[in-house]
């Protein structure tokens, strides 16, 4: 029986955490799964196998480390992983995200090495100034990996484009859905009494970690828009909040200034039903909001492939989704043009399309017709149940695509091709 290593930060909080707690309990019976994580402080998504947690010096949030200190916690991951390689004789080491990617290359050998890219990478790049060096180890790194699988074809198109991956080297595997999994979940009870009342609102849904990629900014405009028409609608978002720029104070502080009343989570702050917007942090399970929701809004400058969208048309849940690169139109608008983006709300068999941010940054001011198109589309959906009722139908329809079953198999040749 091969041992697998599956190589991430941690194992909660985003989609490729989740992908690596499916994969680990899909495959437990059939390899010798060993997962490996660097983040101190916490798991949350189920696993199977063996856990392995690499303990680091100084802090798990590179902005509070100097140079020098991340360099110091680099080097010692490169042993430390090498060690783990060896004395658990890994036959195959299946890493995810750039800096596990690139330590895992680094500690090859003669190992079996696959990397996933997980985001659309020259768009994280641009975004994000620390991690532009990165592009220099991804030019000259990934093609050494035996594998670069990616979730998306413009996935695959951005690293040839952009940083010369090889197309041999390229494997577009689609995230699955673990549909018997989600609609157990999804009937799980809501824990608090407040947050049951919440639900029993009209709810506007975002589920991801509040980061400049994920854009929820965006939903803050277009709630001081609707709200005089639709005073008892809530915008609620379920994720971690990153501290890199501060972002939730940012987000705090544009509630103030559109005059929306926010609950942040804060302990100190009593949660109302007179609010319009609620912080609700990360949660494990996000399917039982998603099954009490009314319409997801998902305005992401940019994915890789948003496990987020398809899980919520699996609970039930009408998508509104950022027409941006890449996933949500190969999601809701199958064979149309890839390199497509819609400068109007866009009606497709599976959801709507509304024009993408343009960029990755709070302090831009985002063009009225952006704000218009989305409040638009909102609108619409919360007024006509016939076309709620069609993408619910329809949604759930699609979602048969990733079935779990086909995804694994096409992850077991990989896995086991030499």
């Amino acid at each position: 029986m091969p041992n697998i290593l599956f190589f991430i930060f941690r194992l909660y909080g985003g989609g490729a955490e989740r992908v690596v707690s499916n994969l680990s309990i899909a495959f437990a019976d059939k390899y010798n799964v060993k997962v490996a994580i660097y983040d101190n402080q916490r798991k949350a998504y189920p696993y199977k196998g063996e856990l392995i947690r690499i303990h680091l010096p100084f802090s798990d949030d590179p902005t509070r480390n100097t140079w020098w200190q991340r360099l110091i916690r680099l080097v010692l991951l490169i042993y430390k992983v090498r060690k783990i390689k060896r004395e658990h004789k890994i036959d195959v080491a299946i890493s995810f995200a750039e800096q596990a990617n690139i330590v895992n290359i680094l500690t090859r050998g003669n190992r079996r090495t696959i990397i996933s890219v997980r985001t659309l990478l020259s768009k994280e790049i641009a975004n994000t100034p620390k991690m532009k060096i990165l592009g220099h180890f991804i030019k000259s790194l990934y093609n050494k990996a035996h594998q670069v699988i990616v979730p998306s074809q413009l996935a695959a198109q951005d690293l040839q484009t952009y940083f010369g991956i090889a197309s041999n080297k390229l494997n577009v595997i689609y995230n699955y859905i673990d549909q018997e999994k989600i609609d157990t979940l999804s009937t799980e009870e809501i824990e608090k009494h407040f947050y049951q009342q919440l639900f029993q609102q009209p709810v506007l849904l975002n589920v991801g970690r509040i980061t400049p990629a994920k854009g929820q900014w965006l939903l803050f405009q277009v709630m001081q828009r609707i709200k005089p028409i639709h005073p008892d609608w809530k915008l609620v978002i379920i994720g971690e909040s990153e501290t890199e720029g501060n972002l939730k104070a940012q987000l705090n502080e544009m509630a103030g200034q559109l005059g929306l009343k926010i609950y942040d989570g804060n302990p100190k702050q009593t949660a109302s039903l007179n609010d319009d917007v609620y912080l609700l942090g990360f949660n494990v399970n996000p399917f039982k909001y998603m099954r009490k929701s009314s319409i997801l809004v998902f305005p992401s400058v940019y994915e890789g492939f948003p496990n987020t969208v398809l899980e919520a048309m699996q609970c039930g849940l009408p998508v509104i989704v950022a027409d941006c690169q890449s996933g949500p139109r190969e999601i809701l608008a199958p064979g149309s043009d890839l390199d497509k983006k819609t400068t109007t709300s866009e009606l497709t068999d599976y959801g709507i399309l509304c024009p993408p941010l343009p960029v990755a940054d709070i302090k831009i001011d985002i063009p009225a017709w952006i704000i218009e198109e989305w409040g638009n589309s909102i609108n619409i959906l919360m007024k006509e149940n016939t076309l709620r009722d069609k993408f619910v139908q329809n949604g759930y329809m699609r979602v048969k695509n990733f079935d779990k079953d086909t995804i694994l198999q096409q992850w077991e040749k990989s896995i086991e091709a030499r």
